[in-house]
């Protein structure tokens, strides 16, 4: 390889193949004396440094930061089209302009994005543009004219709609904004560099070559005195067989939890046993300085630059050291790497992993964008008086999420301990009325960590910045290569700020570039006791398919390419409103996603020297089958007699007989073995009795009902229950047990059933009470109704006006959305609706106690054990019979009294009250009923059809609900019976699931029960 006599300048298609070919030099013995090898990016950027006009590149952050600037345009924020006049209003926060883009798309396609953001904006659609046509004489020309007024069609525009002429009006913008701040696109360097560079006869080289773009065409016809010549990637027709001598052998987990385990005994096949070099993982990140070019790259180096391993050769010639024994192409190596590294570098192994990770998806990333998020001024409404409320700002609080904040605190940019971060997500999520603005003083003033991120999210404070970089480099207690990764992600999101504010953007635009940025992560982990730096190549190396396609030929002993789907690897080029305006104006597409993905395959095909292993899991994470990808296909197809054929690949695998030999399959089934990455039979450290389950043990059957503290302090060391307890254990054992019992809580403060019920049980409380006090009458009649709605409002507006001041654990209900405020409304609604059902009900009774405690501060005696609890109402008549009222929500047919012809008990909390209040009060029971105070008014329960007639009980289903064939006090006697028995099952312990109803199963905790229904 004499390269320094045939050539002048070697370009490659990057800087990392630019490296590996000197690499490749300097193992074979060749000098490279005089001969510049380099990228063609980077090989251009040096010719304008020395020949051009001073003016510098601008970058891809810059360029994209500059279009939006030029896209958010008029302060008015329309987009204006030239020959209609017509206004479009422009969406602000995206850049977007909603008529443009839609009139692009129809063109031809839909606005379809790179994957990750969607559909394009339209200072991405013009980035896309810029990035491909600035210096090419049509689009220049284009430009040109849509900006001294051209009309579409005419002139250059010829082709371009009217939708479009904006677009390139702003290009034209954006490049005379270029100008004045002494910046130059490098298309536009590559059209005027044949005018400056000197005319001697210079011998070019392009060495695995992609298709030239238009650019590079035109820059190279316009420099006749180069001799160039290009040697295109190998490939580009398809896969062709593997080398002689390598094995092809596919691997097919069943789903993504098998594949870890998998890859670890693919690798530990492929390397044998290792030395013992200790247990303890010990990362070591690699050097900075030799970090990679492409957008976004920082912090620690490729894996080759610790390890000291060189790259191969496309071609084979002079491929030097190998890369690593094993290395493995993953669509995310990172995650891989994370997986299956500890293991194996626990057995021995040094693992090396090449690969980049989205800012967002960094530790700090996550941490500043957390904080953002809830910092965000641009999404706080305000303090404003709501009626009731006071200065409660519910806006504000709609639109803060406090999972934010708690993400920030468990971060390690916190400088908080996991248990103060805990305590403060626990304060936030236990209390609704919690302001953002106290919860940033409480923060500030004893947390020196938070003013620094606060300010670098808010503000993109440069200082804040060299402080976390300081507290960075103290974070000792983390590796070498976690701290570089952060600082890498830090350095990321300065660039992106550099960037906006180079385009007088503020830090929306900064951070929404910073979260599409990748950083750096490689790094060398290897057993206890190895210096990293001194290690020569890893055993295995985890990279992307990109990468490892430009390792070269046999740059390893088994190469590993995974993630082989369709999904994962779809051959479909995009077709977005960027494409339709370069085709309009000539610039054609010279290179294709399916082209691009056959040159890497070619590549990863030579790259081994014994095995070549394909991996696709047979399953996604919906468990659905998945599919190969194209060039996977083209591959089998080279081994098949006749690729139009379906039959012999009609299979799970998708593979010819012949090729199945050999296979690595693993299942999901194995849990224990697939999360130790091991078949290997797992020391027991312990023997675990299983749990018993639907009973509690002799031991704790003391504590299956607590102790209770009666008024006055008296302590109830003997079992006592609540009616709702009691109907919830008759509901399901199982159920009473994990909400009564266990008490499986939310954290967060409620608005749901259980704080409507509340709000609307006082509520009502109150209205009678006022009722007898302000209009001296006891019930609501059709003549008092005008009164009692008057009262209504009064009463629920003074309720609405308490909820703040109470006590978390009183139920409170506050709205902090507007949906919240909804519903509320809708609440009061009801409950003044109920008015009008309210004077048709028992209108022979009338409330006489209200929210009564039956057993008077302390307990009562109920079917053999103790009892207590508070009944919502009860309506008394004047010959001393009494009706139970229990207010609800909603009703269903568990409440009748007829389900006990289907064998069920049902509903029982007002036939116990009825009971206790027979014996306490002296009253005759006469009724037991649920009343509904919600959407649909309607009534429940049980009720001696011989006293109570059917017209006074209005929406009841009277068949379900009377007692005609025997009296109402044998109701309550058996009823009584029933709970006597279950109690005895409790509190022998029985806690065995047996949802009386699938009704039962609708709101339990428990929701891997066996017994589920519903």
């Amino acid at each position: 390889m004499d390269t320094s006599i045939a050539y002048d300048v070697v370009l490659l298609p990057d800087t990392d193949r630019a490296v590996a070919y000197r690499k490749r030099a300097a193992d074979s013995g060749c000098s490279l004396m005089g001969v510049t090898v380099a990228g063609f990016g980077a090989w251009v950027r040096d010719l304008w440094e020395l020949y051009g006009d001073g003016r510098t590149f601008v970058s891809r952050l810059e360029r994209e930061a500059l279009l939006r600037a030029a896209c958010e345009g008029p302060a008015d924020g329309d987009c204006v089209e030239l020959e209609s006049g017509k206004r479009a209003q422009r969406d602000g926060a995206s850049g977007r302009c909603e008529l443009a883009e839609d009139r692009i798309a129809d063109g031809a396609c839909a606005l379809v994005g790179d994957g990750e953001a969607g559909a394009l904006g339209l200072d991405r659609v013009a980035a896309a543009c810029v990035a491909a046509g600035v210096g090419l004489p049509a689009f220049d020309a284009a430009v040109r004219d849509a900006c001294q007024g051209v009309p579409a069609g005419a002139g250059a525009l010829e082709g371009v709609t009217r939708a479009e002429v904006p677009v390139l009006r702003m290009i034209g913008g954006y490049l005379d904004r270029l100008a004045q701040l002494g910046m130059i696109e490098p298309g536009q360097a590559l059209a005027l560099l044949p005018e400056l560079l000197p005319q001697r006869p210079l011998r070019v080289m392009l060495e695995d070559a992609a298709p030239l773009t238009p650019g590079q065409e035109a820059f190279f016809f316009a420099c006749p005195w180069m001799e160039v010549e290009v040697r295109a990637a190998s490939g580009s027709q398809g896969p062709v067989r593997a080398p002689e001598g390598v094995r092809v052998r596919f691997a097919f987990p069943s789903g993504q939890y098998a594949w870890p385990a998998l890859l670890a005994d693919i690798a530990r096949d492929a390397l044998g046993a290792a030395a013992d070099r200790g247990a303890a993982p010990a990362a070591v990140a690699a050097p900075a300085a030799a970090a990679g070019s492409a957008a976004g790259d920082d912090g620690a180096s490729s894996c080759e630059d610790a390890s000291g391993s060189a790259d191969g050769y496309r071609d084979g010639r002079s491929a030097g050291a190998q890369a690593a024994a094993v290395v493995v192409a993953a669509k995310d190596p990172a995650v891989l790497f994370g997986r299956v590294a500890p293991a194996l570098v626990r057995q021995g192994y040094v693992v090396a992993l090449r690969g980049r990770r989205r800012f967002a998806d960094t530790a700090f990333g996550r941490a500043i964008c957390s904080l953002r998020r809830f910092l965000d001024e641009g999404q706080a409404g305000g303090i404003s008086h709501i009626e009731g409320y006071g200065d409660i700002a519910p806006t504000d609080v709609e639109r803060w999420d406090r999972a934010d904040l708690a993400d920030w605190a468990l971060s390690p940019f916190s400088g908080m301990t996991r248990k103060a971060a805990f305590k403060l997500d626990a304060d936030m999520r236990a209390d609704r009325t919690a302001r953002r603005s106290d919860l940033c003083a409480r923060l500030r003033g004893d947390n020196p960590m938070f003013a620094a991120m606060e300010r670098l999210a808010l503000q993109l404070d440069a200082q804040a910045a060299a402080e976390l970089e300081a507290v960075v480099r103290r974070m000792t207690n983390r590796s070498e290569a976690w701290r570089v990764e952060q600082l890498a992600a830090l350095r990321a999101l300065q660039r992106a700020a550099d960037a906006a504010k180079l385009a007088g953007l503020g830090a929306d635009a900064a951070f929404d570039q910073a979260k599409r940025l990748k950083v750096n992560v490689s790094r060398i982990v290897a057993p206890r006791g190895c210096d990293g730096a001194a290690l020569g190549a890893p055993d295995v190396l985890m990279t992307d398919q990109s990468t490892a396609a430009s390792l070269g030929s046999g740059s390893c002993r088994v190469l590993v390419a995974t993630d082989l789907t369709s999904a994962a690897y779809p051959a479909v080029d995009p077709e977005d409103a960027s494409r339709v305006l370069l085709e309009h104006l000539g610039v054609k597409r010279v290179d294709s996603a399916l082209a691009r993905m056959r040159r890497a395959f070619f590549a990863l095909e030579h790259a081994a020297t014994d095995q070549l292993i394909f991996e696709r899991c047979l399953n996604d994470s919906s468990a659905d089958p998945t599919y190969p990808c194209v060039v996977l296909e083209e591959f089998v197809d080279c081994y098949r007699d006749d690729p139009t054929a379906t039959e012999d690949i009609d299979n799970p695998y998708s593979l010819p007989e012949h090729l199945q030999d050999g296979m690595l399959l693993r299942g999901e089934d194995a849990l224990c073995a697939n999360d130790a990455l091991s078949d290997a039979p797992a020391p027991e450290a312990a023997r675990i009795e299983p749990p018993l389950t639907g009973a509690v043990s002799s031991e704790a059957r003391s504590l299956v009902v607590l102790p209770r503290v009666l008024q006055g302090g008296q302590v109830l060391d003997e079992p006592c229950l609540s009616p709702s307890q009691i109907e919830s254990y008759l509901e399901c054992p199982y159920k009473w047990f994990a909400q009564r019992r266990l008490r499986l809580d939310d954290l967060d403060e409620g608005f749901g059933p259980l704080e409507m019920g509340d709000f609307a049980h006082n509520a009502l409380h109150s209205f009678y009470k006022h009722m007898s006090e302000d209009l001296g009458e006891a019930k609501v009649t059709p003549q008092l109704l005008a009164q009692a709605r008057e009262l209504m409002a009064d009463v629920l507006a003074r309720h609405k006006a308490l909820q703040p001041h109470l006590r978390q654990s009183e139920n409170r209900l506050i709205p902090t959305s507007q949906v919240e405020h909804r519903e509320l409304a809708e609440l009061e609604r009801k409950l003044m609706d109920y008015l009008d059902f309210e004077a048709e009900l028992l209108p022979t009774f009338a409330p006489k106690y209200l929210e009564y405690d039956v057993a008077c501060g302390g307990a009562v005696d109920y079917a053999g054990h103790k009892l207590l609890g508070t009944a919502d109402r009860i309506d008394v008549d004047g010959e001393g019979r009494c009706a139970i009222i229990d207010y609800k929500g909603s009703i269903s047919g568990s409440y009748a009294l007829g389900v006990r012809e289907e064998g069920r008990l049902g509903k029982v909390q007002a036939l116990i009250y009825a009971q206790v209040v027979r014996r306490t009060l002296g009253l005759e029971p006469v009724g037991a009923l649920y009343v509904c105070y919600g959407r649909r008014k309607m009534i429940s329960g049980a009720y001696d059809g011989r006293v109570i007639e059917n017209a006074h009980l209005p929406n009841m289903r009277h068949k379900d609900c009377m007692c005609a064939d025997r009296s109402f006090s044998d109701v309550l006697d058996e009823t009584e019976e029933a709970v006597a028995a279950a109690l005895e099952r409790m509190l022998a312990g029985d806690i065995r699931p047996r949802p009386e109803t699938p009704e039962a199963c609708k709101w339990c905790p428990v929701s891997s029960c066996s017994e589920r229904r519903g």
